[in-house]
């Protein structure tokens, strides 16, 4: 599809053509080929998902749940053959690049499990690009970063959650806290407009203003973006403010209006008054008055 809106028109397919050309190359190489059963490659053009489904289960300690980190070649001479001939860049990487360009786009992560068989299946669901992302991921500095699989997921994460924690982009990262930890103080490091593009807050990490600014920017349809789970915290209805409310007392024993102001974007004020109506109901006051005023679960 063409991107409209650009003063220079730029063509993108509707599934990235390096994340589809992985799963297919993983459906090969990686498959079990003492099994008759081809690799198949399904595309079904009404929800835009490519489906790649390969003989043979996980090996060698990979699992649905470690992809990112475990590496292991099933058939080692022909990963080296795939590479000699200029299918991949680099062994080992396929899976990081799969996540890499399907979040860049706006689109959710691949999903890859094993079926019973055993089987492994990857599937890949595309469509149109969220434009305002795509705009934000090919913008960030230093430029390197722009192919790290680690800050594409965290930006992803803070683009569909109003916070996150190291405990929370491990699982995500399939690595551990110590580790998610490092992934969100590079993703600091990473700017936008010499502005960073993430945040700490307290114990949390919130993406900033000047990235939500970047995404918000010129959209016509503001709510057609809430709907596709993208910033639908930003300016939150009530039901909308009780979800983040909830979730921010799942971490934490207390709530401030500063806290709700810079989960949402809201004027402090707003955000006072925001919580305040879900006093009675959520919340309860705190025991305390002026600046450590604030709210606890009800």
């Amino acid at each position: 599809m063409t991107i409209a809106g650009e003063f220079a028109e730029r063509v993108v397919r509707l599934i990235p053509t390096r994340a589809a050309r992985e799963a297919i190359l993983n459906g090969i190489v990686h498959r079990d080929w003492n099994q008759h059963a081809p690799t198949t490659v399904t595309w079904v053009e009404e929800d835009y998902s490519l489906t790649v489904v390969s003989p043979g289960g996980f090996l060698g300690g990979v699992t649905a749940d470690n992809l990112l980190t475990q590496r292991f070649s099933r058939s080692p001479a022909l990963a080296d053959a795939a590479l000699a001939l200029g299918l991949v860049d680099k062994q080992g990487i396929g899976v990081d690049r799969m996540y890499r360009e399907m979040v860049a786009l706006g689109h959710q992560p691949p999903r890859i499990i094993e079926d019973s068989g055993p089987r492994v299946r990857a599937r890949l669901v595309g469509g149109a690009p969220v434009v305002p992302i795509m705009r934000l991921t090919t913008r960030l500095q230093p430029a390197a970063r722009q192919r790290d699989v680690q800050v594409a997921l965290v930006i992803h994460a803070l683009l569909h959650n109003p916070f996150t924690t190291a405990t929370e982009m491990a699982t995500l990262l399939q690595r551990s806290a110590s580790e998610a930890a490092e992934a969100l103080e590079t993703t600091a490091m990473c700017v936008l407009d010499a502005q960073p593009i993430i945040e700490s807050h307290k114990d949390v990490w919130v993406l900033s203003a000047m990235s939500r600014k970047a995404v918000l920017s010129g959209v016509a349809d503001a709510a057609g973006l809430k709907r596709r789970g993208v910033l639908w915290y930003v300016g939150p209805s009530a039901d909308d403010a009780r979800t983040i409310v909830r979730r921010w007392l799942d971490h934490h024993d207390r709530i401030t209006s500063g806290d709700f102001a810079v989960l949402t974007g809201m004027t402090p004020q707003g955000a006072r008054g925001a919580l305040e109506r879900l006093e009675g109901d959520l919340l309860a006051r705190g025991d305390a008055a002026g600046r450590n005023a604030h709210f606890v679960l009800r």
